[in-house]
């Protein structure tokens, strides 16, 4: 574990893919995480458990795939979420606790299918949820806690799966 590690982390641009758990637990680092736009490819639990990162969370175009659990527990994200126009998945639980996160809430239209509890306690959230018209599944509990939200929700004619507890 690496919670002695302080201030910001950025990624730099020579790193193409972030393995699984390469940051699980550094909950050290306080500031700002910068991605940089020639990451594909974000682990499962890359940065699970790195509650004192603050800031905005965007992820750059270039990433494709979010794998489980990326950022479970990063609840010091302060600000809004953009997710890439490129991300065709959204794996379980990878937003789950980021409970500071506030704006409005779009779903890409590049994505198809959202994990179960993926947004689960994303109470922050204020404004709309949007999801567009590609998204056609959504696991169990995937915004279950979300109570901020307001404004309308539309569930696209694409979706042919809810999860229980949604």
């Amino acid at each position: 574990c690496c919670s002695g590690l302080t201030g910001s982390l950025t990624i730099p641009s020579s790193v193409t893919s972030i393995g699984s758990s390469a940051f699980y637990g550094c909950s050290g680092f306080a500031g700002s995480l910068t991605i940089s736009s020639s990451v594909t490819s974000i682990g499962s639990y890359s940065f699970s458990g790195c509650s004192r990162l603050t800031d905005s969370l965007t992820l750059p175009n270039s990433v494709t795939s979010i794998g489980n659990g990326a950022f479970q527990g990063c609840s010091g994200f302060a600000g809004s979420l953009t997710i890439s126009n490129n991300v065709t998945y959204i794996g379980s639980a990878v937003f789950n606790g980021c409970s500071r996160l506030t704006g409005s809430l779009t779903i890409p239209s590049s994505v198809t299918s959202i994990g179960s509890s993926a947004f689960q306690y994303c109470s922050g959230l204020t404004g709309s949820l949007t999801l567009l018209n590609s998204v056609t599944s959504i696991g169990d509990f995937t915004f279950s806690g979300c109570s901020g939200l307001t404004g309308s929700l539309t569930i696209p004619n694409s979706v042919t799966s809810i999860g229980s507890y949604t």
